[in-house]
């Protein structure tokens, strides 16, 4: 059986041929990646919403995308077999989100959070609260990186495979 296609939200400053989009797809994955550039949070909620309505998909998001995506697996979580945030700008609030600090993962839904020791732009305390505040179908790893996670790609495409199995 093929991998699930995986929809991916990059970051505030990324872009849908951004590294850690490229890295997946040249993995041989199937890669969605709305153009978020430029858009509020409501506005790239919107795209993520359109681009999983036929799903069953895995669904992916870096940073202020990492946001878009958990928010958007909270609305719709019938939709996702699996959940992988990178360095989630899990402390952000913009509408829709105005308490970010509520946000957990749907009950069963497996999800991955990569997120960098070093990260001088999200505090890895985030992640860590959702996770805690999610339960055991929540996976943490805590990488000696920075907040892109430039030297952490071969461990989002690792991760993404596995969340891509069907």
């Amino acid at each position: 059986m093929s991998p699930l296609p995986i929809v991916f939200a990059h970051g505030l400053e990324g872009a849908p041929e951004g590294t850690k989009i490229t890295a997946l797809r040249a993995a041989g994955l199937e890669v969605i990646a709305p153009d978020g550039r430029g858009l509020v949070l409501a506005d790239r909620i919107a795209g993520l919403e359109s681009a999983t309505r036929d799903g069953p998909v895995i669904l992916g998001g870096s940073s202020y995308g990492g946001l878009a995506a958990a928010w958007l697996a909270t609305q719709h979580p019938a939709r996702f077999r699996g959940l992988v945030l990178c360095a989630p700008a899990l402390h952000w609030s913009e509408a829709p989100v105005q308490h970010p600090e509520r946000l957990c993962a749907p009950e069963g839904l497996p999800t991955w959070i990569l997120h960098g020791t070093q990260d001088e732009v999200v505090p890895i305390a985030v992640s860590e609260r959702y996770r805690d505040a999610s339960g055991p179908h929540v996976t943490l790893e805590a990488l000696e990186d920075g907040h892109r996670l430039q030297g952490s790609i071969p461990r989002l495409v690792s991760v993404a495979r596995m969340l891509a199995r069907d």
